[in-house]
């Protein structure tokens, strides 16, 4: 599973048939609920062969044949180091006389040692492999992969250029792929980080655990978008 449900709620009279109450539905919400019906579109669609449109419209050429199924902004974190360690040492040459004068130079030394040290101390962080803040920008997922824009450019990513993706937290995935720098390990945010992983599973793992066993989405999230009014569609249920 993602990780339990958060609380629930609107409902009249509190919690109903066990699911807990206390929280409202959100935009989060919303994208899962469609996250779940456009993964039953696109099952459909390779049965029937087309893709059914869903009114997106891009600002980048598509592929032939290609739809944009949802759209909206993401943040972006890499694991990655910034440094290799290492790091300039600076020096100093001070020579005083006399009572003031020693001090001065003892007072210069000390700074300089000071500098050093935090000098040292942030080269050891950089060099540290960890997750930092990358980029931001808008998300559009496609029934063929996802296309990211930024203030750097627009880029394209095939499914096939995605070997792992995981759900790690609600609207958050892991993924690694192959970029033309080079192998990443990315973390996205988004709302549409499940539709992101299922649409990949499905083309390229179907037996990952997470999409086999449907436990992409928050335990019991089902129950409660029933409960809020929020049904899914017959087709796109999970249960």
């Amino acid at each position: 599973m993602t990780g339990e449900l958060v609380g629930g709620g609107g409902g009249a009279g509190g919690d109903s048939a066990g699911v807990p109450g206390d929280r409202p539905w959100t935009d989060a919400d919303s994208a899962l609920w469609h996250t779940a019906r456009l993964l039953a579109a696109v099952e459909d669609g390779a049965a029937s062969g087309v893709v059914p449109d869903q009114g997106i419209r891009t600002l980048f050429p598509l592929q032939d044949g290609e739809v944009a199924l949802a759209q909206g902004t993401y943040t972006l974190d890499s694991m990655r180091a910034v440094g290799d360690g290492s790091y300039e040492r600076t020096g100093s040459f001070a020579v005083g006389f006399g009572v003031v004068g020693l001090a001065v130079s003892a007072a210069a030394l000390a700074a300089n040692a000071s500098r050093n040290n935090a000098a040292r101390a942030q080269a050891i962080a950089d060099a540290q492999v960890v997750w930092r803040p990358d980029h931001a920008g808008m998300l559009t997922v496609t029934d063929r992969g996802f296309v990211i824009v930024t203030a750097a450019g627009t880029f394209r990513w095939e499914w096939a250029s995605v070997d792992l993706m995981q759900v790690v937290a609600f609207n958050t995935v892991v993924l690694q792929g192959r970029s033309d720098r080079g192998p990443v390990t990315w973390r996205i945010h988004s709302y549409w980080s499940e539709l992101l992983f299922v649409l990949w599973a499905r083309a390229r793992h179907p037996g990952h655990p997470q999409f086999a066993a449907r436990a992409w989405l928050p335990e019991r999230w089902e129950a409660w978008a029933a409960w809020m009014g929020h049904p899914l569609p017959a087709r796109a249920a999970l249960s």
